[in-house]
């Protein structure tokens, strides 16, 4: 693109990072996704996974929420679990799970938000059936985060739809824009049912297949699901260095993944298998540190 008499390349030495991170958006194809991640907080990806992909992960997660919840599921006419339930702990279960984290489109986005050094803190899925009272709206920034927030994510989240979303069915609610508040919502602002509903929360309804990436600050939750069957997700939540993992992988990474991505892939860094902190008697772990992606995140 030429602006007067010179080039916008993105390669500027003040964002040394960035440049490389907004060439990808740029390739994918994001542009209007980056814009409504700034100024709404949040934003919708249609057709982020496949329909094979979505099939595939929906079964991996039923399968994984059967064997944790002791008991077969009905996808579409489930009546018996109320509310939602939390199947965790999902990544190692199934190599398709590897297939959601490294999607280049959403993961481009959560780059931008969070940089390159940024680790997955949990992949979980909020197994939904008739019933219950959703989840109330909150922020995901905690941790001891006090307000008021930075402007600048700490954590980041991108929720796939593997059933199709609508505001009946239980769908993501979001209230666009509550990332710039800085602060989780109060009592008065966190309901989703009833005359107390935040007016200002919107029903996220969208096919399956569809992915949703929010910054850190963003207000959601999930309205009650009010028909027979199952809203299933898969939550993706990644997080800086400085922030704990809700889920602990490096540790105990299999051998089959690393053999299958290497101990210098993307995967595992997202995994934190080239973390530089957290060592005994051995002292750092130098190595570690000269592998390690830029952390000089330019929003930081």
């Amino acid at each position: 693109m030429q602006v007067g008499e010179w080039t916008v390349d993105g390669q500027w030495s003040a964002t040394p990072e960035l440049n490389g991170i907004y060439r990808e958006i740029r390739a994918l194809g994001l542009e209007s996704n980056l814009a409504e991640l700034e100024a709404f907080g949040f934003t919708v990806i249609p057709g982020a996974l496949s329909e094979d992909l979505t099939i595939r992960l929906r079964q991996a997660v039923l399968g994984a929420a059967e064997q944790r919840f002791e008991r077969k599921l009905d996808l579409a006419g489930e009546r018996e679990l109320e509310g939602w339930e939390l199947a965790s702990y999902l990544l190692y279960k199934d190599p398709v799970f590897e297939e959601a984290v490294l999607n280049p489109r959403p993961l481009a986005l959560i780059t931008y938000l969070l940089g390159r050094s940024c680790w997955l803190s949990s992949l979980t899925s909020h197994v939904k059936g008739p019933g219950g009272a959703g989840l109330l709206l909150h922020s995901d920034t905690a941790n001891g985060v006090p307000a008021p927030f930075s402007p600048y994510s700490h954590v980041a989240n991108c929720n796939y739809a593997l059933t199709d979303y609508t505001e009946a069915g239980g769908a993501l609610a979001i209230v666009p824009g509550s990332h710039r508040h800085f602060r989780q919502p109060t009592g008065a602002e966190n309901k989703l049912a009833g005359a107390a509903r935040n007016r200002d929360a919107v029903a996220v309804e969208v096919p399956a297949g569809t992915a949703i990436v929010w910054h850190g600050n963003t207000w959601h939750g999930s309205f009650p699901r009010l028909v027979p069957g199952l809203r299933v997700n898969l939550a993706m939540y990644f997080c800086r260095q400085y922030v704990a993992s809700q889920e602990i992988y490096g540790d105990c990474v299999p051998d089959e993944l690393l053999a299958r991505h290497g101990r210098d892939s993307r995967l595992a860094q997202l995994l934190g298998l080239n973390r530089f902190n957290g060592w005994r008697d051995e002292g750092p772990r130098l190595d570690a540190r000269a592998k390690m992606p830029a952390g000089r995140n330019w929003q930081a």
